[in-house]
């Protein structure tokens, strides 16, 4: 099982008054309706105001490498990523839940559960 993390910054002047801020992340909270390769999903806007801090987080789980790749190349998330790539700078990580290099603990110890059932 992999996680899929993105952490998308707004370029100047953009920012959550923007039409097209709302239109990306409209786009992107809609991936798991139309990519069946997404196996779990969450995304979100940044609460707190600091300087180090991106806008917006995605974190999707997906089966393997091949089904991640496949989300990549989708065209609802091609669609996505046009939209954001307008507006933002991005970084991603991806991990391998059942990793020796990965840790999952507390309640996110759930992903250990997920990894081992894949």
């Amino acid at each position: 099982m992999l996680m899929h993390i993105v952490l998308f910054t707004f370029k100047t002047p953009w920012s959550w008054a923007s039409i097209e801020a709302i239109d990306a992340e409209r786009s992107t909270r809609a991936h798991p309706n139309y990519i069946d390769e997404i196996k779990g999903w969450t995304c979100g806007r940044n609460i707190t105001r600091r300087d180090i801090a991106a806008d917006f987080v995605v974190i999707g789980l997906f089966e393997g490498r091949t089904a991640l790749e496949n989300y990549i190349v989708h065209p609802n998330h091609q669609d996505g990523v046009a939209k954001w790539k307008a507006i933002a700078d991005w970084h991603v990580v991806d991990i391998e839940l059942s990793s020796d290099f990965t840790q999952n603990a507390g309640l996110l110890s759930v992903f250990n559960q997920l990894a081992e059932a894949s």
